[in-house]
């Protein structure tokens, strides 16, 4: 299946096989082509909590309104995002190690990422954080359905239950629960409109 033929045959699917197990080093390595997913300003404020253990799937699948979905997962992904990681320093700092920049190069970068700030504040904000969640959970979508597993978005769910559950930080916000598995269904049939219905084209 090429990558368009992927993306078309993507449903969300609520059926999945509980007795398949995925091994860690498939979910690390899931993560890490999802990860290649843009951000603002090379962020990356993207925290993945994946859960596996039954008995806190099960009490997981209580906060999410009993959905079966959950409970029959092989493996629950909890994605949050950290505004800390928006901190100007931070990017810099991030800059730095990885060799994108120089330290000739701080200011001039650290003047452009100040300037975006004052022009869209929000981004380092909740609106932000959730917009880039949204694009490496879709990325995350697509890897995992590459990889022969489905999954279903979802944000019916009692979130601050489930991070007091998971003791998780209070500046982690969380932004989407992703159920995975192999499915053991097809998925809900679902109807789009064309493009030419939402789209304008200026020549």
């Amino acid at each position: 299946m090429n990558f368009l033929d992927n993306l078309d045959a993507r449903k969300s699917i609520r059926h999945f096989d509980s007795k398949h197990e995925i091994e860690n080093d498939e979910i690390l390595s899931i993560l890490n082509h999802a990860s290649n997913a843009p951000s603002n300003n090379n962020a990356q404020p993207w925290k993945v909590v994946v859960i596996k253990n039954k008995i806190l799937i099960q009490k997981i699948q209580e906060l999410s309104f009993n959905q079966k979905q959950v409970g029959q997962s092989s493996a629950v992904f909890l994605i949050l995002g950290d505004t800390q990681a928006y901190n100007v320093d931070n990017l810099l700092k991030q800059g730095i190690k990885y060799k994108l920049v120089n330290k000739l190069q701080v200011e001039n970068k650290k003047h452009r990422i100040e300037t975006y700030f004052k022009l869209h504040p929000e981004d380092k904000e909740e609106v932000g954080l959730r917009f880039d969640i949204g694009l490496f959970s879709m990325n995350l979508m697509h890897v995992l359905r590459a990889s022969g597993y489905e999954s279903v978005p979802m944000r019916g769910v009692d979130f601050l239950s489930i991070m007091n559950l998971l003791k998780l930080p209070e500046e982690w916000k969380p932004v989407l629960l992703l159920p995975v598995g192999k499915a053991t269904t097809a998925g809900h049939s679902h109807s789009r409109e064309p493009s030419v219905s939402f789209t304008t084209i200026i020549e």
